[in-house]
């Protein structure tokens, strides 16, 4: 089963923001936010924590799983909210979220996004531009998080989807947080994305360091919850997936003997589908760039 509306996952997680960006609150004694989100759903978000009473002084971590504008875009606008929130990210991550280039860029598709569905720049008083973001916690593979009341974070070093990628895994719950990292379904089909954007050799090594994980609930930060037989099932799926996707790129290769008419033809499909509908044309043609040559080979 798939939930694609926000509310009570289980008595101890709640799904925020909403089926496109995904938040999910984790509560235990402490509460930890998992998902970044982004400016543009700042009120979403804070109407939810109304909606549902969330006491924002419980909250203590904010996991971010990647450097992507629409995992990290909230993050500046809760800090300035919250500062007892702590970000937590992998050693990675932490990097680039400091570093002057991707700083840029995150803050310019910020920028154009706002612009672009006529959102303001402010909410109640307070920016929602981007900035350099502080990392209270620095994780790595095997390093846990104890929240208390019988939760606790368990972290994986998952790249592949992009270098710095974090996935979140609660034994208690077998609960597996994996934001990009693992293929996501499509809506109201059977097939997967894959999400192999930076490197497939490292995406498959991260679903397999995944694929011996008890899982009964995939909590995405695109497109909603697994729950079920279509959770337990994910990895092994995904592993499938990953692999014909990139035979398929490379047998497409020998067809065309043509790289940038290769990098067009899955651009423009990827562009198509709702995981990467906000994406602007020119990112996600730069981004496919970089995917089909490690489909290649070639980095």
């Amino acid at each position: 089963m798939r939930i694609l509306k926000p509310g009570t996952i289980d008595d101890r997680v709640l799904f925020l923001g909403n089926r496109h960006v995904c938040t999910y609150l984790v509560m235990g004694e402490q509460f930890a936010l998992i998902g970044g989100g982004v400016a543009w759903e700042v009120q979403r978000l804070e109407s939810q924590f109304q909606e549902y009473k969330v006491d924002m002084d419980r909250i203590r971590y904010l996991v971010i799983s990647h450097a992507h504008h629409d995992h990290c875009g909230a993050v500046p606008y809760l800090l300035r909210k919250y500062p007892h929130i702590q970000p937590v990210t992998s050693e990675y991550c932490a990097y680039i979220l400091n570093k002057d280039q991707p700083v840029d860029l995150i803050t310019k598709v910020n920028k154009i996004t706002l612009d672009a569905l006529k959102r303001p720049h402010v909410f109640e008083g307070i920016p929602l531009d981007f900035f350099p973001i502080p990392v209270a916690v620095k994780v790595g593979d095997g390093d846990q998080l104890d929240l208390g009341g019988g939760l606790s974070l368990h972290f994986f070093l998952t790249p592949g989807h992009s270098r710095c990628s974090l996935s979140v895994y609660i034994p208690e719950l077998k609960a597996l947080f994996p934001a990009d990292s693992i293929p996501v379904p499509e809506t109201g089909k059977r097939e997967l994305t894959v999400t192999a954007n930076h490197d497939y050799d490292a995406y498959l090594q991260s679903l397999e360091k995944l694929e011996s994980l008890p899982i009964r609930l995939v909590c995405y930060e695109h497109g909603g919850v697994l729950t079920g037989e279509d959770a337990a099932e994910i990895i092994p799926r995904g592993l499938e997936a990953t692999r014909l996707q990139r035979t398929r790129i490379q047998k497409r290769f020998e067809e065309l003997q043509d790289f940038d008419l290769l990098v067009d033809e899955i651009s423009e499909k990827y562009h198509q589908l709702e995981l990467f509908r906000l994406v602007p044309p020119d990112l996600m043609r730069a981004i496919t760039v970089r995917m089909v040559k490690s489909a290649l080979g070639w980095v």
